[in-house]
């Protein structure tokens, strides 16, 4: 099976690419590069998207439509908004596109114009099998902002008691819905989403990710 791995940052990679065997090629598509491994009987396809929603999507998309990925795994930062501490690893239980808003047309707040719910659900069995981890199930909030403001942090929590936040989560989890296609996050808090954001933010990235790497290669091994 032909699995995506989804990841933004160079810094979020970069400390996977050992773990995931020999490189069997690379290829950029409409700007984004994919790096082809082998592992577990299982052809990877890591793509490094960049930065945000627009990003994140147009990387699955090219995964699920091009690459033949029939299962997407993302490992990223996400922004504590209720207190998880800096450092702790995380399951996402379902995601937010906190941006999305079309109200105005009857949709629930966060819900886009082809779905019920603004919430998207992760793989629940793959998540039951992430418990044996230790991980808490979180709800992502996801948005084309880095949140660094406790009013939008508090406004964000109370709209839809999300627990985290980031940036390309919405991207894939929407892009994954349309294609019925599966997916699973964990993430790393790397900051508290409020002022000292940019701070721990910095100190997060340069940080061992360590134990996420053996939860991570888990999930690719079971998808």
């Amino acid at each position: 099976m032909n699995i995506g791995f989804v990841v933004a940052m160079e810094s979020e990679y970069l400390p996977f690419l050992s773990k995931l065997g020999k490189l069997a090629e690379t290829e950029v598509v409409a700007g984004v590069e994919f790096c082809k491994y082998e592992l577990y009987d299982r052809t990877i396809f890591l793509a490094k998207c960049g930065i945000g929603e627009i990003a994140s999507s147009a990387a699955t998309s090219l995964l699920i439509g091009k690459f033949g990925c029939r299962y997407i795994v993302n490992f990223g930062l996400v922004g504590s908004l209720d207190g998880a501490g800096c450092g702790s690893i995380v399951a996402v239980r379902d995601v937010v596109h906190y941006d999305c808003d079309i109200t105005a047309f009857g949709h629930p707040l966060g819900a886009s114009a082809d779905m019920q719910s603004p919430y998207l659900n992760a793989d629940q069995k793959m998540l039951s099998s992430l418990m044996r981890f230790n991980l808490p199930a979180l709800r992502l909030a996801s948005g084309d902002k880095f949140v660094a403001d406790p009013v939008l942090n508090n406004k964000i929590k109370s709209d839809f008691s999300a627990n985290i936040c980031d940036m390309e989560g919405a991207g894939i989890a929407l892009t994954c819905a349309r294609a019925h296609v599966p997916f699973t996050m964990i993430k790393l808090v790397s900051d508290g989403a409020d002022s000292a954001a940019p701070e721990d933010f910095k100190l997060a990235k340069e940080r061992t990710f360590g134990r996420a790497f053996d939860i991570v290669l888990s999930v690719i091994r079971e998808a």
